[in-house]
């Protein structure tokens, strides 16, 4: 009965109470913070779109040997900078305010419910709900900070890749293929290789997301061990001060489930380091007839590359950011099984 009862605890069950934020009594600074953190991802868009605009120009420039272009470049870039810098900061100052209002709201509720529960901590490792408080203040910490971290990810991949693209399509234009027009053939051309390279990732970090959930289960376990009987062999009699065998077993298992991590997470950085590595290229490579051909100018070429990385980026944010999510899947399915007890406690107790 334990097993079907907590095997139905789910990602939508922690995504239901924590959202609940939004409609409570601190909902108006939920939504004002909200709001100001997406207002300050359209300004970093906005400064985005306009340093790739001015590259066009100083590459030009420069291609063109105009030294007063250059320099009236190197003085824009200059207020660009602190436009962008300003941007950054607001961004940062409304994500992580949300980020801290939401997660103490969260602890507050989960400890609430607890205390109106009347469950023990022994009563909640019946149910197999070990050290309740670092699922309240740890895993309840990373599961808020990395929930509007990739929502606010998301949100800004949408809007950086859909604009970008239409800088790609309109700069790119067309190219001949087999007597054939291709327009927009940057754009495909960004699309096919980000499928490729986000297939790949995603293939290396599914089995990462269960080996993360089963790193954190052993730690949570090991903390709860030592919480509840290292006492007694810190208040034995000198002659009974040896380290317990079953510590030895702790520390076993734990190396086995860091070491499984560590394997995935290398093979996700490899992979990522090389594609950093190839992805500056491919647009370089693309447009070179073109611009040998004088359809293009070195500014074209500059701008068409930053937009083509700009787009491979973000469209691969979800594989880039694949560690994260197991980081976020784990802690808030350790979040919601504590809260799901508490709030099930007398049906359970009815079951029984």
């Amino acid at each position: 009965m334990k097993a079907d009862t907590y095997s139905a605890v789910s990602i939508r069950y922690f995504l239901k109470r924590a959202f609940a934020f939004w409609q409570g009594n601190d909902k108006a600074r939920a939504y004002f913070l909200g709001f100001g953190f997406v207002i300050s991802l359209l300004a970093n868009l906005g400064m985005a779109l306009l340093i790739n605009i001015w590259s066009k120009g100083f590459f030009d420039a420069l291609q063109a040997h105009q030294l007063q272009e250059i320099m009236e470049s190197i003085k824009l870039l200059a207020f660009l900078a602190v436009g962008t810098a300003i941007a950054t900061i607001n961004t940062v100052q409304f994500r992580m305010r949300l980020q801290l209002s939401w997660r103490l709201w969260l602890m507050s509720s989960l400890v609430d419910r607890w205390i109106a529960s009347s469950m023990s901590r022994d009563c909640l490792l019946d149910y197999l709900i070990d050290n309740p408080e670092a699922r309240i203040s740890e895993d309840g910490r990373i599961a808020i900070e990395l929930l509007v971290e990739m929502g606010g990810g998301i949100i800004y991949t949408i809007l950086i890749s859909s604009s970008f693209i239409i800088v790609l399509w309109e700069i790119g234009g067309h190219v001949v293929i087999l007597g054939y027009a291709v327009y927009g053939y940057l754009v495909y051309s960004v699309l096919i290789y980000t499928c490729l390279t986000s297939v790949g990732m995603l293939w290396l970090c599914v089995p990462l997301v269960k080996n993360v959930e089963e790193k954190a289960a052993a730690e949570g376990h090991f903390r709860y061990y030592l919480t509840e009987n290292i006492h007694r062999y810190v208040d034995a009699p000198n002659g009974n001060i040896a380290k317990p065998e079953e510590i030895e077993d702790f520390f076993d298992l734990l190396f086995k489930k860091w070491k499984s991590v560590i394997r995935g997470q290398t093979k996700i950085i490899s992979f990522a380091t090389t594609n950093n590595l190839i992805a500056p290229i491919i647009p370089v490579v693309l447009c070179a007839p073109k611009y040998l051909n004088g359809e293009m100018t070195l500014g074209d070429i500059m701008q068409t590359a930053a937009a083509f990385l700009q787009v491979q980026t973000s469209l691969n944010w979800l594989a880039d950011n694949a560690f994260s999510l197991a980081n976020w899947s784990a802690s808030a399915r350790r979040v919601a099984a504590l809260d799901h007890t508490i709030v099930n406690y007398k049906n359970f107790q009815g079951i029984k």
